[in-house]
């Protein structure tokens, strides 16, 4: 099993360190602790690549406050007393790039203590996390949008099943107000059968009302980063270095991570085909960023994405390759919650037009029920048998359609 590195052979191959140092897709930055402050020591290069910055502008004095978005200036400033009283602080807020627009930024920062624990300096680093967040905020938006839209489905069926019950109630009581002569008892008896079970709807109705209850959400932001270094030989690639995250992101202790063939093992079986044809880019590009999910320490399956860089010899020959696993797997999520949420919202759209049919078919329903109790009040003389039996029809009528129309939206569960 290959040995693991000490960290401090960082600091033995300076070729190394300031290659990681400046393709990590974070900024690393140095500050001293002061009476008056903290000023900037030390910036790596990748300050240009993340926000545009040259090093020196990213060093003059009040760079960092100015470049705060005005909303979260204050709250930013005002956590830094967190730091020195904690020695660790993880915020997130929108800073200004070169170009002008803001991006989220994670910062990360650590206080070093000298030997008797006077503060020394503080290390920090900067995460552009600005997909991710765009991520979160479309799935929520969307989320939202097809809440409103099945809130909005759910107000229009209950206002045709209302409509459906109040015509049921009415109408049957016009049919205990009629005269009907011969038939009165005939009549009476439908009146109240129609009558209780419109009464009886109208009590569940209330009931549902009253057992409805809420929803809530929460998301957890987290994007932490873990750095290796994989030698080159004859037979493939092979571990030679991974940073301590390996324990705190993946769950595995660096001699497991440093293990021959421990990658490829954890890969998920849908994707390691891919993932492991694609390490051969690397020997002709230099360059490669690929996603795939990799099992961790507790057998769950986390969404990573490898950036990895070739490092080559003086004549060109290949040396090594340094690479970054950065855990993205709340931006997945996000992104398919977003989807998925996009998806029920033209699912929601046909939802409404349905739900429109729905107080339609009520209102006619209820104009049924409701009017063919009216024709029991008009003059019946030698048409009143006719007159009659058509007005039966007619309520009769009315009265399945509803009670198929409450059926429907009950089945649908979407009252």
């Amino acid at each position: 099993m290959p040995q693991r590195q000490p960290h401090s052979a960082l600091a033995v191959w300076p070729l190394r360190s300031r290659h990681i140092l400046n393709s990590i897709p974070t900024v690393v930055y140095v500050l001293a602790t002061t009476a008056k402050g903290f000023p900037s020591l030390w910036v790596s290069d990748s300050v240009k690549r993340i926000l545009g910055y040259e090093v020196e502008e990213a060093l003059a004095p009040h760079w960092w406050i100015d470049g705060l978005h005005p909303e979260d200036k204050e709250a930013a400033v005002a956590k830094t007393s967190i730091l020195m009283s904690q020695g660790h602080l993880v915020q997130e807020y929108r800073f200004r790039s070169k170009d002008g627009h803001y991006l989220w930024i994670q910062d990360e920062t650590s206080l070093l203590r000298e030997e008797f624990g006077r503060p020394k300096e503080i290390v920090g680093f900067w995460t552009n996390v600005t997909a991710r967040k765009q991520a979160e905020k479309q799935a929520a938006q969307a989320h939202e949008q097809v809440v409103d839209s099945r809130e909005l489905n759910r107000s229009s069926n209950r206002i045709a099943v209302r409509l459906v019950i109040a015509a049921l109630i009415v109408g049957s009581s016009f049919l205990l107000l009629a005269d009907k002569g011969a038939l009165m008892w005939g009549m009476t008896i439908i009146a109240l059968t129609v009558f209780a079970v419109g009464c009886s709807l109208g009590l569940i109705l209330i009931w549902l009302v009253v057992k409805s209850g809420t929803r809530s959400r929460l998301i957890l932001n987290s994007i932490p980063t873990v750095i290796y270094v994989l030698a080159i030989t004859a037979k493939g690639f092979r571990s030679q270095w991974v940073s301590d995250s390996v324990k705190s992101i993946l769950g595995y202790e660096v001699e497991e991570a440093l293990a021959p063939g421990w990658w490829i093992d954890c890969l998920h079986p849908d994707d390691k085909g891919a993932a492991v044809a694609k390490t051969s880019i690397l020997k002709t590009q230099g360059h490669l960023v690929q996603e795939y999910r990799f099992r961790s320490k507790d057998g769950h399956y986390l969404w990573m994405q490898d950036e990895a860089s070739l490092l080559r010899k003086a004549f060109g020959r290949p040396k090594e390759i340094v690479g970054f696993w950065t855990n993205i797997t709340e931006r997945k999520q996000a992104e398919e919650q977003a989807a998925q949420a996009r998806e029920q919202e033209v699912e929601s759209g046909e939802l409404n037009r349905s739900s429109d049919r729905n107080i339609a078919v009520g209102l006619v329903i209820a104009a049924l029920i409701v009017g063919s109790s009216f024709l029991f009040f008009a003059a019946k003389g030698p048409l009143m048998w006719g007159m009659t039996i058509i007005a039966l029809t007619v309520f009769a009528v009315g009265c399945s359609l509803g009670l198929i129309l409450i059926w429907f939206v009950v089945k649908s569960g979407k009252y």
